[in-house]
């Protein structure tokens, strides 16, 4: 009998992704992630699939800035950083990006999911216990693995329930590592980070967060929940990573580092060690990025009165949905059910995706809905207005409890 091949057995993964409601099809939403109007097809959406939180993606200053920068820079950084792709331009940029956002250090990495990767894999040692939130970013979850921690899956923003178990460690343990979002990715909900922090100082814990979607767009100055104020207000968190790639209209990622941690990291991390550097026009762009950072209220504010605006829409409109801010969850809960409501939307001109596993939980499916700053009042209105008109009813006409809600 013939052996299946490797493609064989990829297809009938894919057929059984599909069965369940589990396949992908990024060719549907091509382009949906360039601004909150596109066009795909000959016909316009408006789209909250995208992550330009400020829209400085589009903001043709920028796109200029980053444009002179590589034209009078290398576009290569032809070596990793530690066989001589180390350059004065990428420490000085690292250092503003650690000033502005209230660390010591910083190191640049090619993207969020390598960022973690690197930072799971050097922080947390062999042998110590790891805590990591049930919701925390697949890079994360991915990377857990490879660190050789003991790992503990820590119930969701649950800070009473991880103080037991942080205090249930024996008292000659090494030190812990407690692993989060400052605002999560899927859910757009948030932990207390002035409790957790406390808790981590108590307990004696290594704070490690991820605030991918918070840098840039929320907090003083952008600097998110869980960085210092970069005039000596100290971090909440040991080290943090954020992204150039959201809210900062860029590419790549960055690592926020204690005194001494950035040599160590560099060390430890295989994806530091075996990875080229980033171009020396990468790091003037971020350097001139450090510069802009302030200035970029408007867009905030822009981005935190759409947030208020949307989120009263949909209560006023009886739409259920999760989360604090730009991030706007529309709990579904089967697979299946969140495609047909992706597409029932679709028809009615407005593209938000439709989250499935593993993306998050089995049987939690959900819509995600990302709101920015360029959006407009009436772009909001039609969504909003959209889904209470798509979004499935009871026979008495109100929105199904979802699972997650009914077995809490």
């Amino acid at each position: 009998m013939p052996r299946m091949t490797i493609a064989e057995r990829l297809r009938l993964r894919a057929r059984e992704n599909a069965r369940v409601g589990l396949q992908r099809d990024g060719a549907a939403l091509m382009g949906a992630a360039a601004g909150p109007m596109i066009r795909l097809g000959g016909r316009h959406y408006i789209s909250f699939v995208g992550n330009d939180s400020l829209g400085l993606a589009s903001d043709p200053a920028w796109r200029a800035a980053v444009a002179r920068c590589f034209a009078l820079r290398s576009p290569s950084g032809r070596a990793s950083r530690l066989a001589g792709g180390r350059s004065p331009l990428a420490d000085d940029a690292e250092q503003a990006f650690a000033d502005y956002f209230g660390f010591d250090e910083c190191l640049f990495f090619p993207s969020g999911y390598q960022a973690n990767l690197a930072a799971v894999t050097a922080l947390l040692p062999r042998g110590h216990d790891a805590f990591a939130d049930r919701r925390v970013h697949a890079s994360v979850a991915r990377a857990l693995p490879l660190a050789g921690a003991r790992i503990h899956a820590a119930p969701h923003n649950d800070i009473s329930r991880l103080r037991r178990r942080l205090a249930a460690l024996p008292a000659d343990a090494p030190q812990p590592v407690v692993v989060t979002e400052s605002l999560f990715s899927m859910d757009g909900d948030a932990p207390d980070m002035e409790a957790l922090a406390g808790l981590c100082r108590e307990q004696e814990a290594f704070l490690l967060v991820d605030e991918a979607h918070a840098l840039g767009a929320w907090g003083p100055g952008g600097r998110g929940f869980a960085c210092g104020d970069g005039k000596g207000t100290a971090p909440l968190a040991h080290a943090v990573v954020g992204t150039l790639g959201k809210a900062l209209g860029f590419w790549g990622a960055f690592l926020l580092l204690p005194r001494g941690f950035r040599d160590l990291v560099e060390e430890n991390a295989s994806a530091v060690m075996h990875s080229t550097t980033l171009p020396e026009a990468h790091a003037a762009a971020c350097l001139e990025l450090a510069r802009r950072l302030p200035g970029y209220e408007e867009q905030r504010e822009r981005l935190h009165a759409n947030t208020a605006l949307f989120r009263r829409l949909l209560r006023e409109r009886d739409v259920p949905a999760r989360g604090l801010r730009h991030i706007v969850a529309i709990p579904v809960g089967d697979e299946n059910a969140a495609l047909r409501l992706a597409a029932a939307l679709r028809e009615e001109g407005v593209l938000a995706l439709a989250a499935r596993y593993p993306t998050v939980p089995c049987n939690d499916a959900l819509l995600r809905f990302s709101v920015t700053a360029l959006h407009t009042p009436s772009m909001l209105r039609a969504a909003a207005d959209a889904l209470a008109r798509r979004f499935p009813r009871t026979r008495d006409g109100a929105p199904p409890a979802p699972e997650h809600m009914l077995h809490r």
